[in-house]
């Protein structure tokens, strides 16, 4: 359970009940938004934002995944670590190779999932002292918009491991038994 309540939706407004349920479409189950949801205009404008990625994402959705599960693993965030396994394992990687992503000789990665990997821990860890070796590296596999999107959603999961884990946002019982149903132990 959270440490701040969840915005009941007799206290919403309609605007806040249509923005949730666009949300609602997106994720499996809504978390962090009914805490959120205590600032309508801030959740609105993350909503915006997260459905750009749905709609716009130029980097493949696998190493998306790879690189957020890096940094939810790094802060230890079991809500994000959770949901984002389960889509992890739906788009080809074992629970085996998810549980221990953060392991130099993590097996079933390719090189370019090995430098996401690698890049997810360098912004979470030491960002102002990646070298421009790395962002070399990155640029064989990706175009600089990409390199940007893919720094942008690495930092984004860094801000939402920190939002759950500060206001003890639980991951949600749809993701947990998904996540079972896929052999993960969440």
């Amino acid at each position: 359970m959270s440490r701040i309540l969840d915005v009941l939706p007799e206290h919403m407004t309609p605007d806040m009940k249509e923005t949730l349920a666009a949300q609602k479409t997106q994720f499996m189950s809504l978390t962090w938004q009914l805490v959120m949801a205590h600032l309508p205009a801030q959740l609105k404008a993350m909503g915006t934002l997260m459905g750009t990625f749905a709609t716009d994402s130029i980097v493949p959705k696998r190493l998306i995944e790879i690189a957020v599960v890096a940094v939810s693993h790094l802060n230890d965030c079991r809500h994000c670590s959770g949901r984002h396994s389960v889509r992890l394992v739906q788009l080809g990687l074992s629970p085996d190779t998810v549980s221990c992503l953060l392991d130099v000789d993590v097996p079933d990665l390719s090189d370019q999932e090995r430098l996401v990997r690698d890049y997810a821990v360098a912004v979470s860890e030491y960002s102002a002292n990646i070298d421009d070796a790395m962002i070399d590296r990155l640029r064989v596999h990706f175009s600089e918009a990409q390199i940007v999107e893919l720094t942008l959603r690495i930092a984004l999961a860094g801000f939402f491991n920190r939002f759950n884990n500060a206001l003890g946002i639980s991951l949600d019982d749809d993701h947990i038994v998904a996540g079972k149903k896929l052999g993960l132990t969440l």
